[in-house]
């Protein structure tokens, strides 16, 4: 998993709650959330876009690292309300290739207006899966899952 440091001055508030919020339809929302609350805790949850973000919650915006996926979560994050928190911004990786040309171009042009940006890796586990919770029995992606809520200040 890559993305960029965080400045530690900017860390978002000691929450451990974050309302997951997809940027268009298949970014991978249910899957993210389910990493994020393994054991289905309630620290985590989708939110429908345009829904209120309860206080305390640390917003996290989801998306496919296609050029379509980063000119939705382009989209989304220019039209953020600036009473709330800067979100996370999820990238997953939807090919073990390198990203395209827009998605990298939309990642820079969109870094100031997140508070990190997480890269999840493609993962071939996650195709034959019925379920996000699926995942979590294979290592890879128990490993994944554990870089991100590292890269989102979640204890062990």
């Amino acid at each position: 998993m890559r993305g960029k440091s965080a400045r530690a001055a900017e860390r978002p508030s000691p929450s451990r709650h974050f309302g997951v919020v997809g940027a268009h339809g298949g970014a991978g929302t249910s899957t993210i959330t389910r990493w994020l609350d393994p054991d289905s805790l309630g620290g985590t949850f989708e939110l429908a876009t345009g829904s209120q973000l309860p206080p305390d919650y640390i917003p996290v915006v989801v998306c496919q690292s296609t050029a379509f996926g980063m000119a939705n979560a382009v989209q989304l994050l220019g039209s953020w309300h600036p009473d709330v928190p800067r979100p996370y911004l999820v990238v997953v990786r939807d090919a073990p290739l390198s990203l395209p040309r827009a998605t990298r171009y939309r990642m820079r042009a969109v870094k100031p207006r997140v508070f990190e940006i997480v890269e999840v890796p493609y993962l071939v586990r996650l195709r034959e899966l019925d379920t996000p919770a699926e995942g979590l029995d294979h290592k890879a992606v128990r490993k994944a899952a554990r870089t991100l809520r590292q890269r989102l200040g979640l204890p062990e």
